[in-house]
């Protein structure tokens, strides 16, 4: 099926496609070309009317590129399960809709903890004094912080002393793997509901 409106439909996927590489761009326009003529009823020739309905009901040409773009990063994410390709996907499904965002934010908040976990459980040989887990020792204050380099304040004890090093390991990567399990989750549901379906 050729018409002028059809091809410039998929010209414009094809622009929001170019992060893709070129066999699967060629793939996912043969895919929406026979999906419109199968909208069309499978008539070789179909009125501009009839056609311009069925771009419209499919969505514009941008967001259906978004959603392949979307698509095939949340699936290289979960073939690497590479924290970085998961926050990438991520993101890329927090620019199209709510729960994207929220998804990438849990995600964010996750690993960063993680991380910091993992880095005061490796600070803590090099800095034992300054680096812990503190509690004030004062009754009318409940102050509870992982302290940096400049130390304990005078009211302030120790909580964990070098039992940091194991539970910060244990948390930094507890942390890690079930933030990247939630996100292959999330991920996954993203790609189950088939846009052109």
């Amino acid at each position: 099926m050729t018409a002028p409106n059809v091809d410039a439909y998929l010209r414009e996927v094809r622009a929001g496609l170019r992060s893709l590489p070129e066999p699967e761009v060629t793939d996912i326009l043969n895919e929406l070309r026979g999906h419109i003529a199968e909208r069309l009823g499978g008539a070789g020739q179909a009125d501009h009317g009839a056609i311009d309905s069925v771009l419209r009901k499919l969505g514009r040409p941008e967001q259906i590129a978004a959603l392949y773009v979307a698509e095939n990063l949340a699936w290289r994410a979960e073939s690497t399960r590479s924290p970085w390709a998961i926050l990438r996907g991520v993101f890329h499904w927090s620019t199209l809709s709510v729960m994207g965002f929220v998804v990438f934010m849990v995600c964010l908040t996750g690993y960063a903890f993680g991380v910091c976990f993992f880095l005061a459980a490796l600070m803590k040989p090099f800095h034992p004094q300054s680096v812990g887990l503190w509690v004030s020792n004062r009754p009318d204050s409940y102050s509870l912080h992982v302290g940096g380099f400049s130390g304990p304040a005078g009211d302030e004890r120790e909580l964990l002393g070098w039992w940091l090093v194991p539970i910060g390991c244990s948390l930094g990567g507890g942390t890690i793997l079930l933030t990247t399990q939630f996100a292959l989750w999330a991920l996954r549901r993203l790609r189950k509901p088939k846009q052109l379906a």
